[in-house]
This record gives structure tokens, C-alpha cells and sequence, in this order.
């Protein structure tokens, strides 16, 4: 595959990553305590250049991409919001997966390459 084709798959060295990340929030935070805490962990979020993407409420799982359109989270980043998460009143179970492609899903066991 030739440069060209590995930029536009995102593959090799243009390769992005991200991560998964599951934690939980009070169940007795009213409306308006949820939505500050997704205001201000979005501008978290954003001020270390990433984007999330996926489910919020009681229980947050979201992928954890680059702001950048052809970038990579870097573990530096990954610490960093993993410490806020962690140092943050109300937030628990934090669990976040490792650096892993962002666009192609590692194989299950039962899949086969095409």
C-alpha cells in the first residue's frame, strides 16, 4: 500500500489512537448538577485537545479521540484527564482502557480478516 492509500486508511504511520473510558456519577445529582459537571468536563476535555464521543449520564462510556482531525492521544493526555477524573468529587469506577486504533478495532477472537 503507498503512502497515499495509508494516509487516506489512516493506516501505518497515520495510524490514530484513542481510549475507552467507563466511570460513573452520582445517582443523586439533580439535572443541574449532571450538566455541570458535562460542562466542565467537556471544557476538560477540550483544553487537553481531546473529543469523547458516546453515552453520558449516571454512567459515562465513551471513546476518547484526538480534537484534531489527524492526530493521536497521547499517553500524557490520557494521564492527565484520568488525574482530573480521579481528583473529581462524585466521579467513581473510573476504568480506561489502553492506547488502541481509534478506526480499526482490534480482531475478537471468532472474527476473521477479510
Amino acid at each position: 500500500m503507498n503512502k497515499r492509500q495509508r494516509k487516506k486508511h489512516r493506516l501505518g504511520e497515520f495510524q490514530q489512537l484513542g481510549f475507552e473510558l467507563r466511570f460513573g456519577t452520582p445517582q443523586d445529582w439533580t439535572d443541574a448538577e449532571q450538566n455541570a459537571f458535562w460542562d466542565e468536563c467537556i471544557a476538560r476535555v477540550e483544553s487537553l485537545g481531546l473529543a469523547v464521543g458516546g453515552g453520558a449520564g449516571v454512567t459515562w462510556d465513551v471513546f476518547v479521540t484526538a480534537l484534531r482531525d489527524r492526530g493521536s492521544v497521547t499517553s500524557e493526555q490520557r494521564a492527565s484527564l484520568l488525574a482530573w477524573l480521579a481528583a473529581h468529587p462524585g466521579v467513581s469506577q473510573i476504568e480506561a482502557g489502553s492506547l488502541e486504533d481509534a478506526w480499526y478495532p482490534p480482531l475478537l477472537p471468532n472474527d476473521s480478516a477479510t
